[in-house]
């Protein structure tokens, strides 16, 4: 009984040892912590607080900055637009020379813009006649093959036409230009009225689906009509 008195004592007194030393240390970490908020506390009363001269400098720094970028970006516009209007008027003068030529080949769906050189500079995707071949004659859905020459530059923006689909008369069927070409050397006036012009159907590219003419997009068809003028060659091949 004894040794059981002595024991708890013990234990007593180490519970009290482990309650101090968890007090000590809480308060111990309170005060570092305190000590912390106050340096903090103490830095940011310390910080210079900026003048009205030196914001207002800031101020007129940043407004001299925006001027200059807009300045910038302005002077960047308008030479980008004065290039742009140099290579129209070039494109038009080498046009009226006949200086470009338009060659299709039917088995790649694809129209090239060539220029004196037989350099290609553009080249679109287009629509050929639904049947493979030579044209013989009007309404086998052919596009001809051969060397000819554009004899007209129609605004077609207006024109309609009838696929006999049953679905009538179609609006913008042509595009907003129809280039058409002169085949009556080849078709002795047997057949005519091929051309390159654009489509209602924009999606339907690489493809046979038309009525014998050349098919472009008509933002291709819109391009190319600046490098072409009555007289520019055309060749067609398989």
């Amino acid at each position: 009984m004894k040794n059981k008195g002595m024991l708890s004592k013990i234990i007593t007194i180490f519970m009290a040892i482990l309650m101090l030393a968890s007090a000590m240390t809480a308060a111990g970490c309170a005060e570092e912590k305190s000590k912390e908020n106050a340096k903090t506390k103490v830095t940011e009363t310390q910080k210079p607080q900026k003048t009205q001269e030196e914001l207002a400098a800031e101020k007129k720094a940043k407004e001299a900055a925006e001027k200059k970028a807009k300045e910038e970006a302005e002077k960047k516009k308008l030479e980008a637009a004065e290039k742009a209007k140099q290579e129209k008027a070039l494109i038009k003068q080498n046009a009226d020379q006949k200086k470009y030529s338009i060659f299709i080949k039917k088995s790649a769906y694809t129209l090239y813009l060539l220029d004196n050189k037989n350099t290609v500079i553009k080249s679109y995707d287009c629509t050929i006649g639904k049947n493979p071949g030579q044209k013989q004659k009007r309404g086998d859905m052919k596009t001809p093959t051969g060397t000819f020459y554009v004899d007209e530059i129609d605004d077609a923006s207006g024109w309609t036409h009838d696929f006999g689909d049953g679905k009538g008369e179609i609006k913008g069927a042509y595009g907003p230009w129809f280039i058409s070409i002169n085949t009556d050397e080849m078709s002795k006036g047997a057949w005519g009225g091929i051309g390159i012009h654009g489509t209602h159907k924009p999606n339907v590219m690489r493809a046979m689906d038309s009525e014998g003419c050349i098919r472009l997009q008509n933002q291709n068809v819109e391009e190319l009509k600046q490098y072409v003028r009555v007289g520019t060659k055309v060749t067609i091949e398989e």
